[in-house]
């Protein structure tokens, strides 16, 4: 064991969102002594964790980053890691599928994504968290797994499963600490907003759109001010994502903290919710008047958004245009399945991305490329 283990965190993955993260551990890393910089080669988790020692450097502060090579495929020495270094936190902030690649690359691939939907990446989006969380249940128990990647709809999907996930980051978070800068807000217990990662682009449906109240009371100039928040890069909102997840985790991992704030997928709910945190409890904060049953239902008629769906059932429902559109570029995945088969429709989907990012077609031959 290294360290402290209430002083120790654990995160996987370098990619711009866990850099962001780990500079504003650097920055305000609390009772935080250790934290352990997993990724996929040894020299980027080396330069990655360097960054943010740097970051530490300047602000003075004594938190260590320690670099770890979990290779190609992190999974296969995930378990021997975390039996060793028992962290507190495992903050996954990795998958296979990135994000940005529907906005920057012109493949086939990236097309699908286009038509498909972020849905239609699940599988994908799963992957590492699935198996971060059998990991700390066979090798580090005591360990509590954050996941980054599309928790609105990971999380829930993994709860389905037995597999608990404490909360997400980013997100809901992003949009209310934006939305907070934009009116001018300086305490965030103030705001009370639901939106679902789909709300980080504007819904075509203004019916579709996130809601927020403000002192309570309904904010109607919510749609307006969101419009201007998505007008910033999306590196920038990520980055306001990243650095407002600090204090919430600080809070979750230290009673003596609290936290009122934002947060995705909170013990495996659909979407984000404004929460609070105290002694390390994490509860959501509604608006007045509003239930948790009826929060939920809020973000369960907007999954479709991102074209699919999770029922109350517990199965998974790609809308039929996601569907649809998986189809015509090949993709041979149900309509209808459950979270225990998302490791092999994650395999078919990397199958499919491996073929479709060598080519440049202008459509697939029975679909139309649209506006």
């Amino acid at each position: 064991m290294t360290g402290d283990p209430a002083r120790t965190w654990a995160v996987l993955g370098t990619g711009a969102f866990a850099q962001c993260l780990l500079r504003g551990l650097a920055h305000r890393p609390e009772r935080v002594t250790t934290v352990h910089v997993i990724g996929r080669t040894g020299q980027r988790a080396r330069d990655v964790a360097a960054l943010a020692t740097g970051h530490g450097t300047l602000a003075g502060t004594q938190v260590s980053f320690v670099p770890h090579d979990a290779g190609p495929a992190p999974t296969e020495r995930l378990r021997p890691l975390l039996r060793s270094l028992r962290p507190t936190l495992l903050i996954v902030c990795a998958s296979p599928q990135s994000p940005s690649e529907a906005r920057t690359r012109d493949s086939d691939w990236a097309r699908l994504l286009r038509r498909a939907g972020f849905g239609a990446t699940l599988p994908l989006q799963a992957a590492l968290v699935r198996d971060s969380v059998l990991a700390c249940a066979d090798a580090s128990p005591g360990t509590q797994v954050v996941n980054a990647c599309f928790p609105d709809l990971v999380n829930p999907a993994l709860h389905a499963e037995g597999l608990p996930v404490v909360c997400g980051l980013g997100n809901v978070a992003t949009l209310a600490t934006a939305t907070c800068a934009r009116l001018g807000l300086r305490d965030e217990s103030r705001l009370s907003l639901l939106a679902h990662h789909a709300h980080l682009s504007a819904p075509d449906d203004l019916r579709d759109e996130a809601a927020a109240w403000l002192d309570g009371a309904p904010l109607t100039e919510l749609p307006k001010v969101l419009d201007e928040v998505r007008t910033m890069p999306r590196a920038f909102l990520n980055e306001l994502g990243a650095h407002s997840a600090v204090p919430a985790l600080h809070a979750l991992t230290d009673p003596a903290l609290s936290y009122t704030g934002h947060l995705p997928a909170p013990h495996g709910l659909p979407g984000g919710y404004p929460v609070r945190i105290d002694g390390s409890v994490l509860s959501l904060r509604l608006p007045p008047g509003m239930s948790r049953a009826e929060a939920v239902a809020f973000h369960r008629e907007r999954e479709h958004l991102d074209g699919v769906r999770l029922g109350e059932d517990g199965l998974l429902r790609l809308t039929p245009g996601t569907h649809a559109a998986l189809r015509a570029y090949g993709a041979d995945l149900p309509a209808v399945f459950r979270p225990a088969d998302l490791p092999d429709l994650s395999r078919e989907l990397l199958e499919l991305r491996d073929r479709l990012r060598q080519t440049c077609s202008s459509s697939p031959p029975d679909q139309k490329e649209g506006p």
